[in-house]
């Protein structure tokens, strides 16, 4: 019981849009308590600046890509902030989920606990002096759904059924971390792996995050080593649950009365000091002195809800969950709010209704749906800096789609008035106990602040700019490909900013299909806000997808890209081939033992290996699948040719080169320093898209992290003869556009002719045919951005 009173509060960090799912965070002056870390999560916390310390604990209510995939980022970016200790809860599969991770997701610095509960039980799964928290695992039949209702539609299927899996590991976990005597610390890795699998996991997540004093990953005579922990993970089948959680706070002593102590007889000293304890003393007379005759009363705990609901099927289950039950009717607690994550056909339900009215009159309620959230705009620094852009040209800098309409109504027809209300940024105070308030509101509205352009930059420069380069730009000649178009959904660097979203770019080729480069976290969000509502149309045409290597920022979206296209319905009528090199392609494998991602099912995902189509290497395919496969995605998307080119990087990575029976060719960098091989794969193209992380007086700091300067990639693409370049991957230092001139003077004293450059925004959409306008922008472009500072993403740390 804590003796000094201190304010804390639970706040809807982010609620059900386009680009985010359902977070909330618990904060003391002390600590912070996230519950779910969906993706973009890293993004959100930058943008609305709640700080990246004092975070204690996460708690996840399913294993999903709409509750968790923004977990591996957000530890990431935890761990290079400086935090130490941090304890992860979550239902089973989260074990699985962050040893799946292993291969880009290291922190030797982090000390991490990782624990899942899959039985009920009224000990807490968390405590600490600040929080006690209890986990209510409530199984699902079948596969899990999302906080959308899933009944069928021209666009989305039925979400598809899991049979229950009979495998041992189907026992509770106390059962399966026991059997056989095996421990993480005592059993051979051979024999380990595949008779206690838990154990495995376990042992493999220990070692990607050990803290000071554990074993590192890739320590030597140290058990499992290295290679042996970046085998394949045995396979994972359990039933799902969907965790709620019931959280209370500090109770707080009553005030110590000394002047009653003294009318009693109690001396000062250690026998007061017994008291304020809460222990009875006995006095010298033989008198007993109890705590309650001296100390004030105490205060109740305030008490909070999570609940994760995600179909109807799940509501029997939850309301007669005994440990449910019993959590909300002990004494001495202060039920005050309940965070419901179901969706509207959970929420519309007469029987859950009933059980919302049985917890009191008083109680507050904050649902979170696509149905009743809005889907306005997350994001706004980056908004506001593209609507500003907007005005130089609408077609290349695209506003973002958002809608504020919702069905929020209906809310109120459930008869319990305003206290039930739509997840919209609210912070509802726990001590003292305050309503829900708005942050800030969300919706429609852009924040002009957010933008780092300023509006008189936007009225002296902008004005007029388009029609006048128009005027005096000559006829264009056609050429071949000149329709065909570049969404960037992502220009930055390592971790998302609030400007630039990680790695990302669309190639759509009309009349064949669209081509997706690199998918960093975000991506299908931003596929979202670029698209609107012709997501699901842009979606079902990815006929290819390519991932450069296994850093988090160019791949951890993909799961989610390829869940949400398991949902279209009717389903894709080609496959989607994935190319890339092998622990990306090992990382989907393992990721799909949880959730299904649609890999080897007929018009689900084919992979081709990124090393064997290296383009120095002859073809060769070792069955009649992958030659099907590769000729296959050339004839529909129109390609000649289609190879990787291995590039110079901290890891293994890859370019690719795209060439069109039409004759135009696109060549891609990923992540890379300047690499020959590169050059000689993409000799020719059309279009160079290649990475310009640093600036050019970071030439030796590029070099130590595997990366290019702004220089280097204008002179790869002059040594590549390619017609035109377009820059991306800039680092969150260095936001501004850079100074380009008309020549580059390379290796010999000759100035050699640029091709034609243009400067990778978010949500740039480039035809190759616009290069020769887009270009004239950039000295407009460049007088907007000359006095804005360096936007160094601040690590600032708020309560409120």
């Amino acid at each position: 019981m804590a003796s000094t009173p201190q304010p804390w509060m639970a706040r809807v960090t982010s609620s059900c849009s386009s680009d985010t799912n359902p977070t909330f965070l618990i904060t003391f002056p002390d600590a912070k308590y996230l519950f779910n870390c969906p993706e973009n999560t890293t993004r959100n916390v930058l943008q609305r600046g709640f700080g990246l310390n004092k975070y204690r604990a996460i708690f996840l209510s399913r294993i999903t890509t709409r509750t968790s995939l923004g977990l591996p980022g957000f530890l990431m970016t935890l761990a290079d902030s400086g935090t130490k200790t941090l304890k992860v809860h979550g239902p089973p599969g989260l074990s699985h989920f962050l040893a799946s991770s292993r291969h880009f997701l290291n922190r030797e610095t982090l000390r991490l606990e990782a624990s899942e509960t899959d039985v009920e039980d009224l000990d807490p799964v968390f405590k600490d002096e600040n929080l006690t928290v209890y986990a209510i695992p409530i199984p699902l039949e079948g596969e899990q759904s999302d906080l959308k209702e899933q009944t069928p539609s021209p666009e989305r299927s039925p979400s598809l059924k899991r049979s229950r899996s009979m495998s041992p590991e189907g026992a509770p976990l106390a059962k399966r971390l026991s059997r056989d005597g095996d421990t993480a610390q005592g059993s051979s890795s051979s024999k380990m792996k595949w008779t206690n699998p838990v154990a495995w996991r376990k042992l493999i997540v220990d070692r990607m995050f050990p803290g000071e004093s554990g074993t590192k990953f890739h320590a030597q005579n140290s058990g499992p080593s290295a290679w042996e922990l970046k085998q394949r993970l045995p396979r994972w089948s359990h039933r799902h649950f969907a965790t709620s959680y019931f959280v209370v706070g500090p109770e707080y002593r009553g005030k110590f009365n000394a002047t009653l102590a003294e009318s009693l007889g109690v001396p000062r000293g250690p026998l007061r000091a017994k008291l304020a304890r809460g222990e009875s003393i006995t006095l010298p007379d033989g008198k007993v002195i109890t705590p309650e005759m001296i100390i004030g009363e105490s205060s109740s705990a305030a008490a909070l809800l999570v609940i994760d609901c995600p179909s109807v099927g799940a509501i029997s289950n939850l309301l007669a969950s005994p440990t449910l039950s019993k959590l909300v009717s002990r004494e001495r607690q202060l039920l005050h709010c309940v965070f419901h994550m179901a969706p509207d056909n959970v929420m519309r339900d007469p029987s859950y209704i009933k059980w919302m009215k049985s917890l009191g009159k008083d109680i507050h309620h904050i649902v979170a749906n696509d149905s009743v959230c809005s889907d306005g705009i997350t994001f706004s620094s980056s908004a506001a800096m593209q609507e500003k852009l907007s005005e130089l040209d609408g077609e290349l800098f695209r506003r973002p789609h958002f809608n504020d309409s919702s069905q929020e109504s209906y809310l109120q027809d459930l008869g319990m008035g305003d206290r039930v209300l739509a997840a919209k940024q609210q912070v509802i105070g726990m001590r003292p106990l305050v309503p829900p308030c708005d942050s800030y509101t969300e919706g429609t509205n852009i924040d002009p602040q957010g933008s780092l352009l300023p509006q008189s930059s936007i009225q002296s420069v902008f004005s007029g700019v388009k029609e006048k380069i128009l005027s005096e730009l000559p006829s264009p000649i056609p050429s071949r490909g000149d329709d065909v178009s570049i969404s960037l959904l992502g220009t930055g660097s390592a971790v998302p900013g609030k400007y630039r979203n990680v790695s990302g770019a669309l190639v759509q080729i009309p009349g064949f299909g669209n081509i997706l480069l690199d998918c960093g976290e975000g991506t299908y969000g931003q596929l979202r806000r670029h698209f609107g509502p012709q997501i699901d149309t842009v979606l079902r045409e990815i006929k290819l997808v390519f991932l450069s290597h296994i850093h988090a920022d160019h791949h951890l979206g993909i799961s989610q890209l390829l869940v949400e296209r398991c949902k279209l319905f009717p389903p894709p009528e080609y496959p989607i081939t994935l190319i890339g090199p092998f622990y990306s392609r090992l990382y989907l494998s393992e990721y799909a033992d949880i959730e299904s991602l649609g890999i080897k099912t007929i018009n689900g995902v084919h992979f081709l290996s990124a090393e064997d189509l290296e383009h120095r290497r002859p073809l060769k395919h070792d069955t009649t699948d992958i030659i099907l496969t590769y000729n296959s995605v050339k004839l529909r998307l129109g390609l000649a040719d289609l190879r990787t080119a291995a590039v110079d990087h901290r890891t293994t990575a890859f370019g690719i080169v795209l060439r069109h029976v039409d004759g135009w060719s696109i060549t891609y960098s990923g992540d890379t320093r300047p690499c020959q091989n590169l050059v000689d794969a993409g000799m020719d193209s059309t279009l160079l898209i290649h990475e310009a992380t640093m600036s050019d007086e970071q030439e030796v700091m590029a070099k130590d992290k595997g990366h290019s300067t702004i220089g280097q990639a204008v002179d790869i693409a002059c040594r590549m003869k390619a017609k035109k370049l377009l820059l991306t991957h800039f680092s969150t230092r260095y936001p501004k556009i850079p100074v380009l001139g008309r020549t580059f003077t390379g290796q010999g004293e000759e100035a050699v002719t640029l091709p034609e450059i243009f400067v990778g925004f978010d949500h740039l959409h480039i035809r190759l045919g616009d290069f020769s306008r887009a270009e004239r922008y950039i000295p407009n472009l460049e007088n907007a951005f000359s006095e804005i500072k360096e936007d160094i993403e601040p690590k600032v740390d708020s309560l409120v």
